[in-house]
């Protein structure tokens, strides 16, 4: 049985990205063609998925921003860069679980390491907990930034007294 697998690629353009797509794959446990209508925005290209015998709780679709930040993290005495806080919209439409038969955020935290299943108080719970870390982030940057400038008056005060004792002995 053939499948239109054109019908399938990824949206090429932000006008098409919007428009669900509708494609057919071959179930590869019943041999029955299934269609689907991926989620608008899906930026999976599902020609693999619609060319060849497919299971269903493999097909899925996601939205992602593409606005992935690293920063230099150092686990191995050299720092590397890691992707952090990485965010997608998924959906599972044959998923066993229903609550992911509807679309839920995924957070990547940092490279590979994942908080998902999340629904929209799910990740308001975690932009908040992160919202929360950010402000504890600036308080230490403040005490940073104080805690530097009295220190390197301290150090040249030091010298100061240093040079005058010297200057007087």
């Amino acid at each position: 049985m053939s499948n239109s697998a054109t019908a399938a690629a990824a949206p090429s353009t932000p006008e098409s990205a919007n428009t669900p797509r509708t494609w057919s794959f071959t179930n590869k446990e019943t041999g029955q063609l299934c269609t689907v209508t991926c989620m608008p925005g899906c930026t999976i290209d599902h020609d693999r998925d619609a060319e060849t015998p497919a299971y269903p709780v493999d097909v899925y679709c996601w939205t992602g921003s593409g606005d992935d930040v690293t920063l230099p993290i150092d686990n191995t005495g050299t720092p590397e860069e890691f992707r952090v806080l990485s965010t997608r919209i998924e959906v599972h439409p044959f998923a066993g679980t229903l609550a992911h038969r509807m679309p839920f955020a995924v957070v990547e935290v940092i490279d590979e390491h994942w908080i998902g299943g999340l629904d929209p108080d799910a990740l308001a719970t975690v932009i908040n907990t992160l919202a929360g870390r950010l402000d504890a982030m600036r308080r230490t940057h403040a005490e940073l930034v104080r805690a530097r400038a009295d220190y390197a008056a301290e150090q040249i005060l030091t010298a100061l007294r240093q040079d005058t004792e010297e200057a007087a002995a």
